[in-house]
């Protein structure tokens, strides 16, 4: 009988489990500050990144082996976000007078030549519909009403619930995500495609979100629109003349 109790408890547990009923609250998206690292795998190449987050604000830090790594800075509230490039180029502030008389001692009172200024990179502009969004957007657009939870998991040092959505069965994704809503891992049928190795909450450096300011701004759409207007002016200038009017016909 006590068996018999057992079983039944346990297959109502699973059916439960099954509806959704007796899981463990979805995720509250959006309440922490944090950094986290850890790897990013595209075909099969896996690419060292760290993630900032800060109210709206998001900094992802990407590097493949041996290469310098390069950042977005991203804010939600805005849908402004930069690629950060840095290129170590020195460009001058103000370029210095020629010298009309070299070998004269320059006067006391001369103003200074302005020191270089080290260009440490560009911030290009990214249009705001290809801005990069968060991780937890999508998990946290599903819904609790749209996903199923499928288990526990513990990934770099934290506790987790796995989930994945309700619908779906071919390229299914499942997420380990903490109750602060912080996506530890992600893998598509098994595969992994993004799992921490560190995570730290905390207030984060504001100055981590922005574009610094020895970081010359480009700005592709005003670019086109700079291209343009010198295809057009060009065209007015090579384009033929316009045709001399003609004189009238004499005869009527």
């Amino acid at each position: 009988m006590r068996i018999a109790t057992l079983l039944g408890a346990a297959a109502t547990a699973a059916l439960l489990a099954a509806c959704g009923l007796g899981a463990p609250a979805y995720p509250s998206f959006g309440e922490a500050d944090y950094r986290i690292e850890g790897a990013t795998t595209a075909n099969g190449v896996a690419t060292n990144t760290v993630i900032y987050r800060d109210g709206p604000k998001m900094r992802v830090e990407a590097a493949l082996p041996g290469q310098a790594a390069g950042a977005v800075v991203f804010d939600q509230s805005t849908n402004a976000a930069y690629v950060l490039n840095p290129t170590g180029q020195t460009q001058p502030t103000q370029q210095a007078p020629a010298s009309v008389t070299p070998a004269a001692p320059p006067a006391s009172n001369a103003a200074p030549t302005a020191a270089p200024m080290q260009i440490a990179g560009v911030a290009v502009r990214v249009p705001n519909a290809n801005a990069p969004q968060p991780m937890e957007s999508a998990w946290a657009a599903l819904g609790a009403d749209n996903a199923r939870h499928v288990g526990r998991c513990t990934v770099a040092g934290e506790d987790g619930q796995e989930w994945r959505p309700r619908t779906g069965d071919v390229g299914v994704r499942t997420a380990c995500i903490t109750q602060d809503g912080i996506v530890l891992r992600v893998t598509q049928d098994g595969a992994p495609l993004w799992e921490a190795t560190a995570l730290h909450r905390g207030d984060q450096d504001p100055a981590l979100f922005g574009v610094p300011a020895n970081y010359r701004v480009i700005d592709p759409q005003t670019m086109a629109e700079q291209v343009s207007e010198s295809f057009d002016e060009l065209d007015s200038v090579t384009g033929a003349p316009p045709a001399p009017p003609q004189a009238p016909d004499p005869r009527g």
